[in-house]
């Protein structure tokens, strides 16, 4: 890769105001800069083919400049992930880095076809079918060092929540890049599947960025019975009706009115939340709060519970979190011109049009949740806009061999139909029987056994299917057996006693059949029946106790957080694809989110956090669905950058790097207080962590690694802090591995990374002092550094008590002590390794943090 980078000189004065600088402006500064040092120029290329367009900018306020995203082109066609992100303040440019291609050799090939035969492209895909399919204008794709034109496609399969980001050949539909953009949240099965599809728009690039003036609506009074943030989800606190949530300066008229239609029903600018049930993909049952909008509904989650009883509350809980989420983020930066999600934008520049369709009980799967951040982008004149999905799943009860989940009921012979039930897993494919449905057959063996391979046509006609585990993933083997006529499936373990839900298989796609697993006592059980006779069977699924997803306010956070990470990188879309960078962090922001906007009033670094732990079936203090709690001890998380090449799948990839931006978020807490408000006060310490992270997002470059996020972040400080900051997050980072030497390799390998914990030298622990501000401060402690004990001095004299706590940089809880204001006994430090603690005071309701270096 030709990586350039240019980098003026930002002034240290933190940014005050700043103009908006309209489309047709900074196309002429950009392409005015780009001509002057010949970033777009090739050898050998005298007609000058070679240009920059603009694909997006963002007046991003909080850093005080425009950033623009510019995107290669050759003979007026886009270079495949060509980008650039240039950043503009007062009409001049200062800052600009690109991944532009140099040298571009077109490969002489045939007339593009305008269209590929739908056939065509299931068999390239191995899709059943295909649900619909939006072509992108063409691109120019590297190949074996030349560029060929290809075609760039978002294609929907029929069966399932896969939707592709899809590179082919123009000429013969040979896939040359396949992305599956469906983002699921189960770390343990890492399926990636992100849901697109809408409408393509046709629009001037000028008409959509402009300010126009718009007559609001008064936003009609709503008021929801949910679980409110920040609490996580139903184990961590009751229900409470909250009335007219929102924030009218992100919903402009309240979240039941897009500007055209005003709904009682769970429906507005924002969101459009609804069950799914049947896997339809297409709106289908709301809950209306009638013209008084009073969406209040009973609930219950217990044993012996129907979710399906409560869906009201479910619904309602998901269009609150949507918008919540909503009106949060764009606070901090997800606005319209940074592609948020909106219906309409009411004037305020960006493309709209793209409300989230937020579908809970969905029927394509179980225990998981998903997410597919769609598009919206502007290539020649034209708008192309995809709205996002958010697919909200059950997940499974406990289950023990006294109370199984009843998924099966033997018919005949009479011998067996009274045998007691055994405990099954279940599918994250197929037909999932919601509403009571039922699949009764006689069972057929599979030949062969394992149904790896085709089975002879209609040899299980009308028949449910039974086969064994081992050879190949369980979607193959229910595939396989519907092709050949079943009706249903069963897939027992020859080796193992105990079953678990199958994982779904992303490279295998029209299963509609549903299916179950069961370990080896039962399946060796049935085959040896079926050897004496038939053997009928009906598949019946009972949702008893099962929780959903749509009350666990961490997960909704978590994918919808899909959709700011994707929207917010390079492009806005397919800039975070783990073919290209195997250190994709998407999973990360997503649980980074969820921890934010769940953290309540009182909590401290010393309080390990989890995601999931609710429809995990775990008390609030579980493990979750990762590989250890989020938590700055390393007694409780020691992952470092290190095993970022050991670890398996996405989500692990992402849990590594959600604790690094935790433990960055208890230092800007240390130093700035804490605000149990994110949005109330842009100077505490966890909002300004929240707005880095989101300012980092946007100046970070296509398919980032965790080197790139790192240098974002710290590029974000150097902006809007002139670097105030810096060795604070240099310390952060490098404690997790990632300090100045830390190596990125190569992005597409997955387990060449080198990790290191030095800082640069003006972030030497001596040094980092210096970050203390002390104008404003009431305590001095002394001697700093200490060798074996130290005091603290009020100031002014304060006669009320004070604690003073000591943590350790790992934010392990070393000392805690309460006293009078004139006491003038002296801390030990004796017992303490040689390093850097933070010494927090607490005084009344002031509170003072100071380093403390230990030699």
């Amino acid at each position: 890769m030709n990586k350039k980078l240019f980098l003026l000189p930002i002034g240290v004065v933190a940014f005050l105001t700043f103009g908006h600088i309209n489309a047709q402006n900074s196309n002429a500064i950009i392409q005015e800069y780009y001509k002057k040092r010949g970033s777009v120029s090739q050898r050998n290329d005298a007609s000058n083919k070679t240009g920059v367009i603009i694909l997006n900018e963002d007046p991003a306020q909080s850093l005080g400049v425009n950033i623009v995203n510019v995107q290669q082109t050759y003979n007026g066609l886009r270079i495949f992930n060509a980008l650039g992100k240039v950043l503009i303040k007062d009409g001049k440019i200062v800052s600009e880095k690109n991944d532009f291609k140099p040298d571009i050799v077109i490969s002489h090939q045939k007339k593009a076809q305008e269209k590929f035969p739908i056939d065509l492209l299931q068999q390239k895909l191995g899709l059943n079918g295909i649900s619909k399919i939006d072509y992108l204008p063409n691109v120019y794709f590297e190949k074996n060092g030349v560029y060929i034109l290809a075609k760039e496609m978002f294609i929907e399969d029929k069966n399932s929540s896969d939707v592709w980001h899809v590179i082919a050949d123009a000429d013969n539909g040979k896939i040359l890049q396949r992305t599956n953009t469906t983002l699921s949240c189960n770390f343990k099965i890492d399926a990636h599947t992100d849901k697109t599809a809408e409408k393509i728009i046709e629009n001037k690039f000028q008409e959509n960025i402009q300010n126009k003036t718009v007559n609001l609506l008064s936003a009609d009074n709503a008021s929801y019975n949910v679980f409110p943030l920040p609490v996580e989800a139903p184990t961590f606190s009751s229900r409470s009706v909250v009335n007219n949530p929102w924030d009218l300066t992100a919903s402009q008229e309240g979240w039941h009115s897009d500007g055209t239609n005003t709904y009682t029903n769970t429906r507005g600018n924002n969101v459009y939340a609804y069950s799914d049930q049947n896997n339809a993909n297409v709106p289908g049952y709301s809950p209306d709060g009638g013209v008084t909008r009073n969406f209040n509904f009973p609930f219950a989650d217990g044993r012996y519970d129907d979710p399906f009883t409560y869906r009201d509350a479910s619904i309602t809980n998901l269009f609150y979190m949507n918008n919540r989420i909503h009106d949060i983020f764009y606070k901090f930066g997800f606005t319209e011109m940074a592609r948020n999600y909106q219906t309409n934008n009411f004037g305020k520049g960006g493309l709209q049009g793209d409300a989230v369709k937020a579908e809970a009980f969905d029927g394509s799967g179980l225990s998981n949740a998903n997410f597919s951040a769609g598009y919206e982008t502007v290539i020649a004149g034209i708008t192309y806009i995809s709205a996002p999905r958010m697919q909200m799943y059950l997940w499974d009860r406990l289950q023990t061999s006294s109370d199984p989940v009843i998924r099966y009921q033997y018919n005949a012979p009479p011998s067996i139909i009274n045998r007691p039930k055994v405990i099954t897993g279940g599918a994250m494919f197929g037909d999932l029987l919601f509403g009571g449905q039922v699949v009764t057959g006689d069972l057929g063996i599979s030949t062969p056994n394992n149904a790896c391979s085709a089975l002879a046509a209609g040899s299980l006609a009308g028949k449910i299917g039974l086969a064994q585990r081992g050879g190949c993933s369980f979607k193959t083997k229910v595939k396989n057996m519907q092709t050949a006529g079943a009706i249903g499936a069963v897939i027992y373990d020859p080796a193992n006693a105990d079953p678990f839900t199958m994982g779904d298989d992303n490279t295998v796609s029209g299963v509609t059949i549903p299916s179950i697993m069961m370990g080896k006592v039962e399946g060796e059980y049935l085959v040896d029946q079926m050897n004496g006779g038939a053997v009928n069977v009906t598949l019946n699924f009972d949702y008893n106790g099962f929780k959903h997803s749509s009350f666990d306010n961490g997960i909704i956070v978590h994918e919808y957080g899909h959709g700011i990470s994707n929207r917010l990188t390079g492009q806005g879309y397919g800039c975070l694809d783990t073919s290209v960078s195997a250190e994709q962090m998407g999973e990360g922001w997503s649980d980074y989110f969820a921890l934010m906007l769940t953290t309540k009033p009182g909590e401290t670094s010393s309080l390990a956090r989890a995601v999931g732990t609710y429809v995990n079936n775990e008390p609030i203090t579980g493990g979750g669905i990762r590989p250890a709690r989020y938590s700055p001890d390393f007694l409780v998380n020691n992952y470092t950058y290190i095993k970022t090449n050991t670890v398996s799948g996405s989500h692990a990839i992402g849990f590594i790097w959600a604790t690094m931006l935790w433990d960055l978020t208890w230092k800007y807490i240390e130093k700035y207080g804490y605000d149990s408000d994110v949005t109330a006060s842009a100077a505490s310490g966890n909002a300004k962590a929240l707005q880095i992270v989101v300012d980092a997002l946007k100046l970070q470059a296509c398919n980032p690694s965790f080197i790139d996020g790192r240098d974002a972040i710290l590029q974000a400080d150097a902006i809007k802090n002139a670097g105030a900051d810096k060795c604070m997050i240099w310390n952060a980072f490098a404690k997790r591995g990632l300090g100045v030497n830390a190596s990125a390799g190569v992005k597409a390998l997955a387990n060449d990374q080198v990790e290191d914990f030095t800082v640069p030298q003006e972030c030497s622990s001596a040094l980092a002092t210096q970050e203390i501000k002390t104008a404003d401060h009431k305590f001095i402690i002394f001697p700093n550094p200490t060798y074996d004990e130290f005091f603290v001095g009020n100031i002014d004299k304060s006669n009320k008590e004070v604690k003073i706590t000591i943590f350790d940089m790992t934010g392990k809880l070393i000392f805690s002590d309460s006293r009078e204001s004139a006491s003038k006994k002296a801390i030990s430090t004796k017992d303490l390794q040689k390093g850097v603690y933070m010494v927090h005071i607490r005084q009344g309701d002031k509170t003072q943090v100071e380093k403390l270096i230990v030699k």
